[in-house]
């Protein structure tokens, strides 16, 4: 008797909702024609600058477009996925999950964390920053460079002329 309670309780803690991991958002969802095309409208907006998915390469892109179409085709020729065979379910569903790997990894909310050891500890702490975050860093980081060196090639340009004579004190 005790065997069957502790085997009511594992199996309604494990078919729980606390049990449960949350499920992982996926952007490219495909099931009918109609549904799919407002999908892709919506995605292809996402990669425009400043939206959450700038940060795909150029290949990323392309990838993702040539993806889009190829799904779309699949889903006009067959209505919808209910009416695909199961080797046409199965390419489309390894051409989506393709497309929303290379959307998940690019995407501007996703965490990028490091362990780095602070000066003076062998202890690393973890940083963590979103892919904008570490764009913005890294344009502030460039703009910063490039200010720096046009001063400097002014202060060489400077000292240069001053070597040669041109602004010596009371060269005339």
């Amino acid at each position: 008797m005790r065997n069957l309670v502790s085997l009511v309780i594992l199996t309604f803690m494990f078919a729980s909702p606390l049990g449960a991991k949350e499920a992982e958002e996926k952007a490219v969802v495909a099931d009918t024609p109609e549904k799919f095309e407002v999908l892709v409208s919506s995605i292809r907006e996402e990669m425009a600058p400043g939206k959450r998915y700038e940060f795909l390469s150029t290949r990323n892109q392309a990838t993702v477009n040539q993806n889009l179409d190829l799904m779309g085709k699949m889903l006009e020729r067959a209505g919808s996925v209910a009416n695909m065979d199961d080797s046409t379910q199965m390419e489309l569903l390894s051409i989506q999950e393709e497309t929303n790997g290379i959307l998940a990894r690019n995407a501007e909310d996703r965490l990028v964390c490091t362990y780095v050891a602070p000066v003076g500890t062998h202890i690393p702490k973890k940083t963590c920053h979103t892919v904008r975050q570490l764009a913005e860093n890294r344009r502030k980081f460039r703009s910063q460079l490039g200010d720096l060196q046009k001063e400097q090639l002014s202060i060489d340009g400077a000292a240069t002329s001053r070597f040669n004579g041109n602004d010596a004190p009371g060269g005339n």
